[in-house]
Protein backbone atom coordinates (compact mmCIF):
# COMPACT_ATOMS: atom_id res chain seq x y z
CA UNK A 1 0.00 0.00 0.00
CA UNK A 2 2.72 2.48 1.03
CA UNK A 3 4.77 1.56 -2.03
CA UNK A 4 1.79 2.40 -4.26
CA UNK A 5 1.31 5.76 -2.55
CA UNK A 6 4.99 6.60 -2.97
CA UNK A 7 4.84 5.58 -6.63
CA UNK A 8 1.84 7.86 -7.19
CA UNK A 9 3.49 10.78 -5.39
CA UNK A 10 6.68 10.34 -7.42
CA UNK A 11 4.57 10.62 -10.57
CA UNK A 12 2.85 13.72 -9.16
CA UNK A 13 6.27 15.23 -8.55
CA UNK A 14 7.55 14.54 -12.06
CA UNK A 15 5.14 12.70 -14.37
CA UNK A 16 6.94 10.51 -16.89
CA UNK A 17 6.00 7.86 -19.42
CA UNK A 18 2.73 5.96 -19.65
CA UNK A 19 2.12 5.97 -15.89
CA UNK A 20 2.87 9.68 -15.78
CA UNK A 21 0.40 10.32 -18.57
CA UNK A 22 -2.28 8.45 -16.63
CA UNK A 23 -1.46 10.45 -13.50
CA UNK A 24 -1.65 13.76 -15.39
CA UNK A 25 -5.07 12.85 -16.77
CA UNK A 26 -6.24 12.01 -13.25
CA UNK A 27 -4.87 15.29 -11.90
CA UNK A 28 -6.53 17.27 -14.69
CA UNK A 29 -9.84 15.78 -13.60
CA UNK A 30 -9.38 15.61 -9.82
CA UNK A 31 -7.95 19.12 -9.43
CA UNK A 32 -10.62 20.80 -11.55
CA UNK A 33 -12.88 21.81 -8.66
CA UNK A 34 -10.19 23.07 -6.30
CA UNK A 35 -8.58 24.98 -9.18
CA UNK A 36 -11.86 26.72 -9.97
CA UNK A 37 -12.26 27.64 -6.31
CA UNK A 38 -8.79 29.14 -6.25
CA UNK A 39 -9.02 31.02 -9.55
CA UNK A 40 -11.95 33.04 -8.18
CA UNK A 41 -9.41 35.16 -6.27
CA UNK A 42 -7.66 36.44 -9.39
CA UNK A 43 -8.20 39.78 -11.09
CA UNK A 44 -7.65 38.53 -14.64
CA UNK A 45 -7.94 40.94 -17.56
CA UNK A 46 -8.57 40.09 -21.21
CA UNK A 47 -4.98 41.01 -22.08
CA UNK A 48 -3.19 39.60 -19.01
CA UNK A 49 0.14 37.83 -19.40
CA UNK A 50 0.02 34.77 -17.17
CA UNK A 51 2.29 31.89 -16.20
CA UNK A 52 1.20 28.59 -14.66
CA UNK A 53 4.12 27.14 -12.71
CA UNK A 54 4.28 23.37 -12.59
CA UNK A 55 1.69 23.25 -15.34
CA UNK A 56 1.51 19.44 -15.55
CA UNK A 57 -0.84 18.36 -18.30
CA UNK A 58 -1.83 21.92 -19.16
CA UNK A 59 -5.44 21.98 -17.98
CA UNK A 60 -5.02 25.11 -15.86
CA UNK A 61 -3.25 26.78 -18.79
CA UNK A 62 -6.28 25.96 -20.92
CA UNK A 63 -8.65 27.49 -18.34
CA UNK A 64 -6.53 30.62 -17.98
CA UNK A 65 -6.50 31.09 -21.75
CA UNK A 66 -10.30 31.30 -21.77
CA UNK A 67 -10.14 34.18 -19.28
CA UNK A 68 -7.40 36.06 -21.18
CA UNK A 69 -8.55 36.05 -24.84
CA UNK A 70 -6.26 38.94 -25.81
CA UNK A 71 -3.34 37.95 -23.59
CA UNK A 72 -0.80 35.16 -23.47
CA UNK A 73 -0.49 32.22 -21.09
CA UNK A 74 2.78 30.46 -20.37
CA UNK A 75 3.11 27.03 -18.83
CA UNK A 76 6.31 25.86 -17.17
CA UNK A 77 7.18 22.37 -15.98
CA UNK A 78 10.42 20.51 -15.40
CA UNK A 79 9.05 17.26 -16.81
CA UNK A 80 9.75 17.01 -20.54
CA UNK A 81 6.75 14.70 -20.89
CA UNK A 82 4.44 17.24 -19.21
CA UNK A 83 5.63 19.92 -21.60
CA UNK A 84 4.72 17.64 -24.50
CA UNK A 85 1.30 16.75 -23.08
CA UNK A 86 0.47 20.36 -22.20
CA UNK A 87 1.39 21.41 -25.73
CA UNK A 88 -0.88 18.72 -27.13
CA UNK A 89 -3.82 19.75 -24.93
CA UNK A 90 -3.40 23.41 -25.92
CA UNK A 91 -2.34 22.78 -29.52
CA UNK A 92 -4.69 25.26 -31.15
CA UNK A 93 -3.79 28.09 -28.75
CA UNK A 94 -0.07 27.25 -29.09
CA UNK A 95 -0.35 27.48 -32.88
CA UNK A 96 -2.09 30.85 -32.53
CA UNK A 97 0.69 32.15 -30.28
CA UNK A 98 -1.64 32.55 -27.30
CA UNK A 99 0.01 29.77 -25.26
CA UNK A 100 3.69 28.96 -24.76
CA UNK A 101 4.71 25.82 -22.87
CA UNK A 102 8.36 25.41 -21.86
CA UNK A 103 10.54 23.21 -19.69
CA UNK A 104 12.11 25.07 -16.79
CA UNK A 105 12.95 25.36 -13.11
CA UNK A 106 10.80 27.44 -10.74
CA UNK A 107 13.92 28.23 -8.73
CA UNK A 108 15.57 29.85 -11.76
CA UNK A 109 12.85 31.17 -14.03
CA UNK A 110 14.05 31.76 -17.60
CA UNK A 111 12.33 35.13 -17.90
CA UNK A 112 13.23 38.79 -17.53
CA UNK A 113 12.05 40.91 -14.61
CA UNK A 114 8.47 42.16 -14.38
CA UNK A 115 6.83 40.55 -17.40
CA UNK A 116 3.85 38.70 -15.90
CA UNK A 117 0.57 40.07 -14.60
CA UNK A 118 -0.34 36.81 -12.90
CA UNK A 119 1.43 33.64 -11.78
CA UNK A 120 -0.36 30.51 -10.59
CA UNK A 121 0.82 27.37 -8.81
CA UNK A 122 -1.79 24.64 -8.52
CA UNK A 123 -1.04 21.58 -6.39
CA UNK A 124 2.68 21.87 -7.03
CA UNK A 125 4.65 23.80 -4.40
CA UNK A 126 4.71 20.69 -2.18
CA UNK A 127 7.46 19.38 -4.44
CA UNK A 128 9.55 22.51 -5.01
CA UNK A 129 13.06 21.88 -3.64
CA UNK A 130 13.59 25.48 -2.49
CA UNK A 131 10.24 27.16 -1.97
CA UNK A 132 11.57 30.47 -0.67
CA UNK A 133 13.99 30.89 -3.58
CA UNK A 134 11.19 30.02 -6.01
CA UNK A 135 8.85 32.57 -4.43
CA UNK A 136 11.53 35.23 -4.87
CA UNK A 137 11.82 34.26 -8.53
CA UNK A 138 8.06 34.62 -8.94
CA UNK A 139 8.19 38.03 -7.27
CA UNK A 140 10.98 39.12 -9.62
CA UNK A 141 9.08 38.05 -12.72
CA UNK A 142 5.83 39.81 -11.77
CA UNK A 143 4.94 43.35 -12.77
CA UNK A 144 4.07 45.90 -10.11
CA UNK A 145 0.52 45.04 -9.06
CA UNK A 146 1.00 41.47 -10.27
CA UNK A 147 -0.65 38.57 -8.47
CA UNK A 148 0.71 35.19 -7.39
CA UNK A 149 -1.94 32.58 -6.64
CA UNK A 150 -1.19 29.33 -4.80
CA UNK A 151 -3.82 26.61 -4.69
CA UNK A 152 -3.26 23.54 -2.50
CA UNK A 153 -5.56 20.64 -1.76
CA UNK A 154 -3.98 20.13 1.67
CA UNK A 155 -2.72 22.12 4.65
CA UNK A 156 -2.02 21.08 8.27
CA UNK A 157 -5.33 20.48 10.03
CA UNK A 158 -6.23 18.27 12.96
CA UNK A 159 -8.94 16.43 11.02
CA UNK A 160 -6.51 15.51 8.22
CA UNK A 161 -3.21 15.19 10.08
CA UNK A 162 -2.71 11.44 9.60
CA UNK A 163 -3.22 11.62 5.84
CA UNK A 164 -1.05 14.70 5.45
CA UNK A 165 1.73 13.33 7.65
CA UNK A 166 1.81 10.13 5.58
CA UNK A 167 2.07 12.11 2.35
CA UNK A 168 4.91 14.25 3.71
CA UNK A 169 6.89 11.27 4.98
CA UNK A 170 6.32 8.91 2.05
CA UNK A 171 6.43 11.48 -0.72
CA UNK A 172 9.22 13.69 0.64
CA UNK A 173 6.94 16.69 0.23
CA UNK A 174 6.12 19.80 2.25
CA UNK A 175 2.52 20.67 3.12
CA UNK A 176 2.70 24.26 4.41
CA UNK A 177 0.27 25.98 6.73
CA UNK A 178 -1.28 29.33 6.00
CA UNK A 179 1.16 30.96 8.43
CA UNK A 180 4.12 29.33 6.67
CA UNK A 181 2.91 30.50 3.27
CA UNK A 182 2.38 34.01 4.62
CA UNK A 183 5.93 34.12 6.03
CA UNK A 184 7.57 32.78 2.88
CA UNK A 185 5.64 35.15 0.64
CA UNK A 186 6.44 38.17 2.82
CA UNK A 187 10.11 37.17 2.86
CA UNK A 188 10.02 37.02 -0.93
CA UNK A 189 8.90 40.65 -1.05
CA UNK A 190 5.11 40.45 -1.21
CA UNK A 191 3.55 43.03 1.09
CA UNK A 192 -0.10 42.01 0.61
CA UNK A 193 -0.97 38.36 1.24
CA UNK A 194 -4.48 36.95 1.59
CA UNK A 195 -4.97 33.37 2.82
CA UNK A 196 -8.32 31.59 2.64
CA UNK A 197 -9.29 28.09 3.78
CA UNK A 198 -11.99 25.56 2.97
CA UNK A 199 -11.67 23.60 6.20
CA UNK A 200 -14.06 20.75 5.46
CA UNK A 201 -12.20 19.88 2.26
CA UNK A 202 -8.74 20.80 3.62
CA UNK A 203 -8.19 23.28 0.77
CA UNK A 204 -6.10 26.45 0.96
CA UNK A 205 -5.62 29.34 -1.44
CA UNK A 206 -3.16 32.19 -1.08
CA UNK A 207 -3.07 35.37 -3.14
CA UNK A 208 0.05 37.53 -2.91
CA UNK A 209 0.25 40.92 -4.64
CA UNK A 210 3.42 42.75 -5.65
CA UNK A 211 2.99 46.36 -4.58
Amino acid sequence: MMDNIKKDLDQCRKPLGTEGKEMVERMNKNHYEVTGWGLQMLNLQDDSTVIDLGCGGGKTVQRLTIHTPDGRVYGLDYSEDCVEWANQLNEEAVNEGKVVIIRGDVGNLPFEDEIFDVATAVETIYFWPDIERSFKEVYRSLKQGGEFLIINEAYPHEDHKEKNRAYEEIGDMVIPSGDQLHEWLRNAGFKKVVIELEEEKNWIRALATKE
